[in-house]
């Protein structure tokens, strides 16, 4: 794919679902149309680039409706539980540790099954209007960044490993002390969007309960998927061409295209034999940035489709987060390392 094509179809990724309001509540759709066209500008659809777009999404599809149905079932008994606590600690206090706990619990759990659970957490809260829309984008980017502490947590974290030949906990090693504060700092401020009496709001949005409804969810968000996997491999060659003069600020600041880009497949293209201290900065920035929009991270994906947050809603909260986030740790990069 040329470059100027390049840009016209990342301009359209970025700017379609935040200036015209059709477009936000059919993103699924137009994000897959925008990657076969990719594709298609690309050179076409390689057998290799089609099965791994039809089967990347199989995972998180599966989970999005076994979890619909069973947080349907199971919704009475996680009510009584979270009562008790409700009882005993103030909301924001709750949604930070809950949050807190539910990003350290993704790298095990998986970043997937964390965002359901995060959309269970802030209905059983009572958590509505506009909070509920800030608590969820803090929230995701704290599981965002927990996610990535073991190969299970998520597709980025599984690909990091492998390239750079680690160890189950050699990504722990390797970014703990960077991800970790970061999380808590993320569930703080969750937290913080929390505030207020549980009897304020009623109970927030829940994972859709109904089969039908679960399965409905389901396709839109295999499709979403789908639609990214083509883009990013679009991209593929024209990212390689790009990435290997760059220097470590340099990539930084680049990998913030993760915002709208599959960052699992950004960092499969870079971190081939990279020194550890230049991966964990482009690791770190690609986590950060995939917080800021909608489509930029699996939890992301998941939570916004199931409490209807739009993409210019995302946005107002996702992206000053991540330009803070951003400059924090590089600066704090480049006077710690």
């Amino acid at each position: 794919m040329n470059p100027t094509a390049a840009i016209v179809i990342l301009v359209l990724l970025l700017v379609g679902p935040l200036a015209i309001h059709p477009i936000e509540r059919n993103i699924e759709l137009y994000v897959l149309g925008l990657g076969i066209v990719a594709t298609l500008l690309a050179g076409g659809f390689d057998p290799k680039v089609v099965e791994h777009a039809a089967t990347e999404p199989i995972l998180i599809t599966v989970a999005v409706i076994v979890a619909g149905i069973a947080f349907g079932y199971s919704r009475q008994y996680l009510d009584r539980f979270f009562a008790r606590f409700r009882r005993r600690m103030r909301r924001s206090t709750l949604a930070a540790l809950s949050i807190f706990v539910l990003a350290m619990l993704s790298s095990i759990i998986t970043a997937i099954v964390a965002a359901l659970v995060l959309v269970e957490i802030i209905g059983l809260l009572h958590i509505a209007g506009s909070a509920r829309v800030r608590v969820t984008v803090a929230a995701c980017f704290a599981i965002g960044l927990g996610a990535a502490l073991t190969p299970l947590g998520e597709p980025l974290s599984t690909l990091a490993a492998a390239a750079l030949k680690l160890p189950f906990f050699g990504l722990f090693d390797l970014l703990a002390p960077w991800i970790i504060p970061g999380a808590a700092v993320a569930s703080v401020l969750a937290g913080i969007f929390a505030r207020g009496d549980y009897h304020e709001a009623p109970a927030g949005a829940h994972v859709r309960e109904s089969p039908l409804a679960a399965l409905y969810q389901a396709l839109r968000v295999y499709g979403f998927i789908a639609g990214l996997v083509l883009v990013s491999y679009a991209y593929a060659p024209l990212a390689r061409d790009v990435l290997i003069n760059l220097s470590n600020d340099a990539l930084f600041w680049v990998n913030t295209v993760s915002a709208a880009l599959d960052n699992a497949t950004l960092v499969a293209l870079e971190v081939h034999a990279m020194t550890l201290v230049r991966a964990r900065e482009a690791i770190i920035a690609l986590l950060v940035s995939g917080g800021m929009l909608i489509p930029g991270n699996i939890p992301n994906i998941v939570s916004a489709s199931t409490v209807k947050i739009g993409s210019m809603e995302w946005a107002r909260i996702g992206v000053p987060i991540g330009i803070v986030a951003l400059g924090i740790y590089f600066a704090l990069l480049k006077l710690l390392v």
